[in-house]
């Protein structure tokens, strides 16, 4: 059959980025479905933090509320190299109001996205498989099967769609997008979340880099409770089993410390990792968004966080469009954007793997005899904190950024930095974030240190006129 209604936008895959663009989709407007293949949500914890950027995006989404409640910010990473104290990365003091990340697992994640778009009257349409999809210059066609109901078929048609359905996207396979890259090889990855008895304080990230291994736990409490992660020589390629305690206890005690005790596991995972990169994240009417577009080893964590930052890109840029507020040429900046950022976090995480995972002779050197040099700067650690809380990720290039000069702090393309900010008419003190979430666009006129009254009336000027042609698409702030 073929579904009788147009809808603006079909996601496919209801992880965490296709549970992200919903979202964005139903908050700025647009009709959307989301399909999910899966009879049910995610149990497995998988992917276990959540960055400070994505927390910023969170909140102007509206959903950051039960991430900080139910998340551990945990404040740093002790590392170890080689059997030398290299030193401490503080990854907590980021200037954000969410100045650390937040540890949680991936099906906490998703059932805070779930109820989240519950609350904006959207849900997954679950057991439905995307099998086929055709586009023309007009709409996309979407071949779906409903599991539950013997493989009924549906043709379901919509303006624009986006495989969010992860690295063997039906999508970009459709499209015939080439994906190239590479799997690692002499490598296996190890997991588990456990409770942990050991000398060290609980609370911190600990980091341990040998000859042969690197050995990660990232704290979920401060009583004991990690994500651990371990990178080792592949013993055997064929072998698809999850790890036992018994060999993961055995990892942290020859690694970290002789006396650790693992106790109350709840997941086990073994898997190989490579990275692969899409050479374009658009076809036409379709886009591709998260591990559709892009993988890479698990270093740092920020794979599924630039999958939801793909998402809120993209979202709010095809409501406009669907609602007629923005020009179809909107949608180009999706790519020009996104594409870099990803592409940076793959070459960034390849560099890390041949850096920690799979150091050569020169790596090894380097960090023995610079390690602690770096860590005891200011400016690396800062450079290295807002790396991993992907506050350095800007737009410069892109056709939404015009520079015409004067600006001593933030450019055009850079992420808006938050600022407490008071309100004159009711003396309330406010914050710029709390100015800047929409669903809106927002323009903010700067009178400058001492303004005088020709400088207020001047932009009161250019304020007047732009309230009347776009009224309440437009908040418009004048600051003094």
């Amino acid at each position: 059959m073929t579904s009788p209604e147009m809808t603006d936008v079909l996601v496919i895959g209801a992880g965490p980025v296709g549970l992200t663009l919903a979202c964005e989709l139903k908050r700025h407007g647009a009709s959307v479905r989301l399909v999910e293949k899966k009879a049910g949500p995610l149990q497995q914890p998988n992917a276990g933090i959540v960055h400070v950027r994505t927390l910023e995006i969170l909140s102007a989404m509206g959903a950051v509320g039960g991430f900080l409640k139910e998340g551990y910010a945990f404040p740093g990473i002790h590392v170890r190299a080689f059997g030398r104290r290299i030193g401490f990365v503080d990854v907590g003091g980021v200037d954000s109001p969410y100045p650390a990340p937040r540890t949680l697992g991936q099906h906490v994640t998703e059932r805070l996205l779930n109820e989240h778009l519950a609350r904006l009257g959207g849900r997954v349409e679950r057991q439905v498989e995307a099998v086929g999809l055709e586009q023309d210059a007009n709409e996309v066609r979407v071949r779906l099967h409903h599991l539950a109901e013997g493989n009924r078929e549906e043709i379901a048609p919509a303006r624009w769609v986006v495989g969010c359905e992860g690295s063997d996207s039906l999508t970009r396979q459709a499209l015939d997008i080439p994906f190239p890259g590479e799997r690692y090889p002499g490598k296996e990855f190890l997991q588990t979340d456990a409770s942990v008895r050991w000398t060290y304080p609980h609370g911190y990230g600990y980091q341990f880099i040998t000859e042969e291994h690197i050995l990660m736990l990232f704290a979920h409490d401060n009583e004991g409770r990690y994500r651990i992660i371990c990178a080792r020589n592949d013993r055997d390629p064929e072998n698809q089993t999850p790890p036992t305690l018994e060999e993961m206890q055995e990892l942290v005690r020859s690694i970290a410390d002789p006396a650790a005790e693992l106790y109350d596991p709840t997941w086990f995972n073994r898997f190989r990792s490579g990275h692969r990169f899409a050479a374009r994240f658009r076809e036409g009417r379709a886009f591709l968004a998260g591990d559709a577009g892009h993988v890479h080893i698990p270093i740092g964590g920020q794979g599924m966080n630039y999958g939801m930052h793909d998402a809120f890109n993209l979202g709010w840029k095809l409501a406009a469009v669907a609602k007629g507020e923005a020009r179809p040429e909107l949608l180009d900046t999706y790519m020009t954007e996104r594409h870099p950022a990803d592409q940076a976090l793959v070459r960034g995480t390849d560099f890390g793997f041949h850096l920690l995972v799979q150091p050569h002779a020169a790596s090894r050197m380097a960090l023995q005899l610079f390690g602690s040099t770096l860590l005891s700067l200011e400016t690396f650690q800062k450079h290295l904190r807002n790396t991993l809380a992907e506050m350095n990720v800007a737009y410069p290039a892109s056709a939404l950024s015009e520079d015409h000069g004067g600006s001593h702090g933030p450019v055009p393309g850079d992420r808006a930095p938050d600022a407490v900010l008071v309100r004159m008419p009711e003396r309330r003190t406010a914050r710029l974030f709390d100015v800047l979430h929409g669903p809106r666009w927002t323009l903010l006129l700067f009178a400058g240190a001492e303004p005088a009254t020709h400088d207020i009336e001047r932009l009161e000027r250019i304020s007047g006129p732009l309230a009347g042609r776009y009224g309440t698409r437009l908040a418009i702030h004048l600051i003094l």
